[in-house]
């Protein structure tokens, strides 16, 4: 009795609602992380049964009112599902399943007979990571639809409360699951497959998990050998060790059968872990069953020993797909590995277009008339291999190698009885005559023979020497009959005229021509560079004062400059730095003394050897700051010491520049406007000056463009 329903709860085990039996093409308890196809439907029905026909209680059950009653005679009991999933897109698919359940007669009760199990609907997603790992997840709702007054066992954990109390075939409850799934491809030898998954039933306190995993051995062979392990707990803080024990933990082995058009028959084998306990009570599960007309409480098997089942199962195609874009989509393909773009008939199949015997599949020459004879590459016979097929070569025999025409005879343009292919000289002549090689025998006309003619191309209006070739006098590459420059110097490049080069067209040929670039138009020298006359850096052609004297400053135009715009150019301006509007003479410098900076800086004196100022000069220095505080102007104060040794000079003239500088800022003029600078024995070179002055001082005025 005790091994009867040990053997039996392996049903309730096997029957749960998110693992099912063949839920895909790959494993049982474990299904696989992959989804059908889009358009491809699944469908999947098995049975179960226990082992042997033991009785289905380990002591029996008790009555409401305490009586106890034996199971003495065996009991039947059997299990079965239908699933259907069908692939909503690629990696989608949506399933339902509908069980059946069946237990024979128990003395003492009237729960015998077959009734509807609890409905089950659910979704799968799937996510491939690469070629080999798919990860997937899915959600199922499990709706109470079985009957609660027939069967004897609980055909699912959940449907066990705390308590004990149950029915047979149907929770009772709304039950809610989310399950992850795990597949791992290993080619041809080995696909692995594991799941995870909590079910919550809607109303209980209690949530279980489920898991499974397993390998499918040579999964893409006839037969697949599969091994699995399975099982479900409930999540409890307490008696864990017995709520565990007493829940389903099963080994499962199989074979699974390859039937033709994607059909699969699997028989399978559960072996839980109770074969390997005793069979007490403290291993059982009390159950308090509730029916409509009587209640009993008995205690079963957590885990069953074992049970057989067989399944069936077949994958559908009504995709739309077209894997070899043959235009005839996959189910319907006879030959769906055509190539993309082959001409196929209306079962997927590669054509004969034109009838010729080879397929388009091989077919070289699809377009061959109806009748020609074809070779296996599908094009007609060329028997003189002439590109000309037998059927219109109207010249059979051919030789080898000769050009022929689109009869398939000899084709010789020039009609000197050389073929084309052969003839080296294809446009000879009408009448000349040629050697074997098609070539005249004097191509050029000239008088010499092609066996001596050194040019055998020669112009006929040219003369020639005796090897046949155009005599040039002054062998420049130019016949003498082409050459305008008959005598060009030896080695100059000349043009196609027999002209030496002249590439900037400057009248310099290029071999002499020392600025090879010069712009069109422009004078140059013998060297064919541009000239400058004055020599002031500004070219003749943009020149406005084409005779600058010599090392006069001069600005773009070629003029030369004044700074102080005073009619004086700086080249013989004495007085650079004169203010605006101060009449000047002929040397730049003002008529005004009291605005003569040269005129001021002679009547400002230093005693001998000394920066002490001579009390005569400050008279000048009250006019040079009477004009500096009347006129925007900026001041340079150049000394020298020429009256000391030269080791001391330059150590003199900056103390006496600064002297200047300190007592023309003690007077009210910012240093902002003021500089100075000591340069030794002698002052700088101006343009007016050019080895320099021995003056003690030199005052430069420059004009600011505002007020300061």
């Amino acid at each position: 009795m005790r091994k009867l329903l040990l053997l039996i709860a392996v049903c309730v085990s096997c029957a749960l609602a998110q693992i099912g039996l063949a839920q895909s093409e790959s494993g049982l308890h474990a299904p696989s992380a992959m989804t059908l196809g889009q358009g491809y439907l699944f469908v999947s029905g098995s049975f179960e049964m226990v082992s042997n026909g033991e009785t289905a209680s380990m002591e029996g059950y008790y009555t409401a009112d305490g009586k106890q009653v034996d199971l003495g005679r065996n009991t039947p009991s059997n299990d079965e599902n239908l699933f259907v999933s069908f692939g909503v897109l690629d990696n989608l698919d949506l399933s339902f399943s509908v069980p059946f359940h069946y237990d024979g007669d128990i003395p003492g009760d009237d729960f015998n007979g077959l009734g509807l199990g609890d409905i089950q609907v659910a979704g799968k997603i799937s996510f491939p990571l690469s070629d080999w790992i798919y990860l997937g997840l899915g959600s199922e709702i499990i709706a109470p639809t079985g009957i609660e007054n027939k069967g004897f066992r609980p055909r699912h954990r959940w449907y066990i409360e705390r308590d004990g109390s149950s029915y047979a075939y149907t929770a009772g409850n709304w039950v809610v699951g989310a399950n992850a799934y795990l597949t791992i491809v290993g080619g041809e030898f080995v696909t692995f497959n594991s799941y995870a998954a909590l079910l919550k039933e809607v109303g209980a306190d209690e949530t279980f998990v489920l898991w499974g995993g397993g390998f499918n051995i040579f999964p893409e062979k006839m037969l697949t050998l599969i091994l699995e392990m399975s099982g479900e707990s409930p999540i409890r803080s307490s008696h864990v060790h017995r709520s565990v024990l007493n829940s389903p933990f099963r080994f499962t082995p199989a074979l699974k059968l390859h039937l033709p058009h994607d059909a699969f028959l699997t028989v399978f084998a559960d072996v839980g872990l109770n074969y390997f306990r005793s069979d007490d009570l403290d291993n059982g599960l009390p159950v308090h069953l509730e029916n409509s007309s009587s209640d009993i409480d008995f205690t079963i098997s957590g885990s069953p020993t074992v049970s057989m089942g067989i399944t069936l199962s077949k994958t559908f195609d009504f995709s739309w797909h077209d894997d070899d874009g043959d235009g005839v989509i996959d189910r319907k393909d006879l030959c769906p590995n055509t190539g993309r773009n082959q001409v196929v008939n209306a079962r997927g199949c590669p054509v004969d277009e034109d009838r010729d015997g080879v397929l388009n599949i091989v077919d070289m020459c699809p377009g061959t008339p109806l009748g020609v004879i074809v070779g296996r590459d599908g094009c007609p016979l060329d028997f003189d291999h002439d590109g000309v097929p037998d059927y219109l070569d109207k010249c059979l025999g051919t030789k080898k190698g000769f050009a022929v025409d689109s009869t398939g005879c000899m084709l010789d343009t020039d009609g000197d009885g050389i073929d084309d292919n052969n003839d080296k000289c294809p446009n000879t002549i009408p009448g000349d005559p040629v050697d074997s090689t098609g070539c005249p025998l004097d191509q050029d006309h000239d008088g010499i023979p092609n066996d001596v003619d050194k040019c055998p191309d020669t112009p006929s209006d040219v003369s020639i020497d005796l090897m046949g070739c155009p005599l040039d006098f002054d062998q420049d590459g130019v016949p003498d009959g082409y050459d305008r420059c008959p005598n060009s110097l030896s080695g100059e490049i000349v043009d196609q005229f027999g002209c030496p080069n002249d590439a900037d067209k400057d009248g310099v040929p290029d071999t002499r021509d020392l600025c090879p670039d010069t712009q069109e138009g422009v004078a140059v020298n013998s060297d064919g560079c541009r000239v400058d006359s004055d020599d002031d850096g500004v070219f003749d052609e943009e020149d406005k004062c084409p005779r600058t004297p010599a090392g006069a400053p001069v600005d773009s135009l070629g003029c030369a400059i004044d700074s102080d715009h005073d009619g004086i150019p700086d080249w013989m301006d004495y007085c650079p730095g004169t203010l605006a509007k101060v009449v000047v003479d002929i040397e730049g410098c003002p008529m005004n003394a009291r605005l003569n900076f040269n005129s001021m800086a002679q009547r400002i004196k230093f005693k001998h050897g000394d920066t002490t100022l001579v009390h005569s000069s400050y008279t000048a220095l009250s006019d040079v700051i009477a004009a500096m505080r009347k006129h925007p102007m900026m001041l340079e104060i150049q000394c020298s010491a020429s009256d000391v040794s030269p080791d001391r000079a330059q150590e003199l003239s900056e103390a006496r520049a600064r002297s200047i500088f300190n007592f023309l800022e003690m007077k009210g003029i910012s240093e902002d406007r003021l500089t100075y600078k000591g340069y030794g024995s002698k002052l700088p070179p101006t343009q007016t000056q050019k080895n320099g002055s021995s003056a003690l001082i030199r005052l430069v005025p420059v004009l600011m463009k505002t007020e300061p």
